[in-house]
Formats: structure tokens, sequence, C-alpha cells
């Protein structure tokens, strides 16, 4: 009978807490294609954990011998197990234990950078994480009081772009941006109500796009950091767009 040990359920309990991923400076991801992804990129795997009933599934053997090539420990849970160690409502028969990858401002410092300020909703990052993803833009910028990135949430909804993106949280998010227009002469782009037709947003590797939370908009300290704003333009009732939309209509502009 497969069954989890001690030590890795409890591991995988603490990582379920801020707290705790800090500490260890790991994350869970969960899911065949998150597990995938995390085995196909340069992160570190700690340990992969399978329910012991799928272990024959095609998919499951496609990474127990991706693990085994890459000498990463796999162990196996049964159903009692599950119900400790899952983070969703049902839990997609496999997680992995992953290192937080451990960014440097000045190694985003040639390409674009999509900076956001304030965000909550976990669900709404990992959107904005996977969206520019796909659009090509791979440096983020976090404020310090944005959502964890490692949050189960967060890390869910990017749909495994988390290992193919560099996203670093700032500890002084103004001070990052003074030293950035400062030092490598990038310009600040945001959004606002009474901006530009967004059309014209330039689109250069000099660029940063700088959003902030649904609720407050772009902090007060750094609005004198922007260099322009812009519009969405719209003609129906709704008073705003959600924030993942925003980011990817602008994103789409500054890909084309």
């Amino acid at each position: 009978m497969f069954m989890l040990s001690i030590n890795v359920k409890k591991h995988l309990n603490k990582l379920q807490q801020k707290k705790f991923r800090k500490e260890f400076k790991e994350f869970i991801v969960e899911g065949v294609k998150g597990v995938e992804e995390a085995l196909n990129s340069e992160f570190e795997i700690a340990v992969i954990v399978i329910e012991g009933n799928l272990r024959d599934n095609s998919s499951m053997q496609r990474i127990i011998a991706k693990a085994e090539k890459e000498d990463i420990l796999v162990e196996y849970c049964n159903h009692s197990d599950v119900a400790d160690i899952q983070t969703t409502d049902t839990f997609p028969g496999v997680l992995a234990v992953i290192s937080q990858d451990e960014q440097e401002l000045l190694s985003m410092t040639e390409q674009k950078i999509l900076c956001l300020a304030g965000v909550k909703d976990p669900g709404n990052l990992g959107t904005i994480i996977r969206t520019a993803d796909w659009f090509g833009v791979e440096n983020i910028l976090l404020s310090e009081d944005c959502v964890d990135l490692y949050n189960h949430k967060v890390v869910r909804s990017t749909m495994g772009s988390i290992f193919h993106t560099n996203v670093l949280r700032s500890p002084n998010l103004q001070k990052d941006l003074e030293f950035l227009k400062k030092k490598f002469d990038y310009k600040i782009y945001s959004l606002d109500l009474h901006g530009d037709d967004v059309e014209k947003i330039p689109s250069n590797n000099k660029s940063i796009y700088l959003f902030g939370s649904e609720s407050h908009g772009v902090p007060s300290e750094l609005e004198n950091l922007i260099d322009q704003s812009y519009t969405i333009p719209g003609s129906g009732g709704a008073e705003s767009l959600n924030l993942a939309i925003s980011v990817g209509i602008v994103l789409h502009r500054i890909s084309v």
C-alpha cells in the first residue's frame, strides 16, 4: 500500500503557508502540466508526489521517467494522504516541491518590464504572468505588497508560465524604478482614464509598463515617475476593466 512519508507530508503542509514558503524558499505546483513545465525548466525540484493508483497513467509515466533521469525523488501517496496535502478541491494526481528562483534587478535591464504595484488578487496575478508569457514579456517586477507569487492560486493560474518568466519582488519599488530610469534610461508608462489612446503607447526595450491595483490604481508615490499615461477607450457602461484584461490589451499592443 502506498503511503506518503511523515516528513514529506509535514513539509507539504507547511508550504501551504507563506511564512514557511519564505523560510524554505520553496513552493508547490500541482497538476501534470505544471509539473512537466517545472521538469523542463531550470528550476530545482526537491520531490515529486504522485497518487499511487495513477502511477501507470501515461502522463505519470512520462513524469516518472523524466524525474528518474534527473535523479529527482518520487514519492507515492494514497487516497487518505491526498486530503492532507491537496491545495485544490480536486487533487490532480501529482504535485512537485520547487525551489524558488532568485532574480536580480540588473538581469532585467535589457528588455521590456511589466511592473505591478499592490496587486492583491492571486487569480489576477497568475493570469497576468500567463499573459505576459504568451506575448513574450519575460520580466515582471512586483511591489512588496503584491500577493505572494508562490501562493498556490497564483501558481495554478499561471498554467506553467511561472517557469518561463523572470519575476522579482522589489523591497522598495519606488527606489528601483528611480534606479532604472536614471541608470538605464527607462521610460515608465501607465494607464488612467484621461491619458492618450493606448494605440500610441511606445514599444521598446527601455519601457516599463506600470499597473496599480483595481481598487487604488498606481500608488501616489510612484505617480511623479510616470512619463506618460494612456487610456483604453470603451463605449459601454462598465466603470472599469479587469486588471488582467487591461494588461493583456497593453501587452498585445506592444507586441504588434
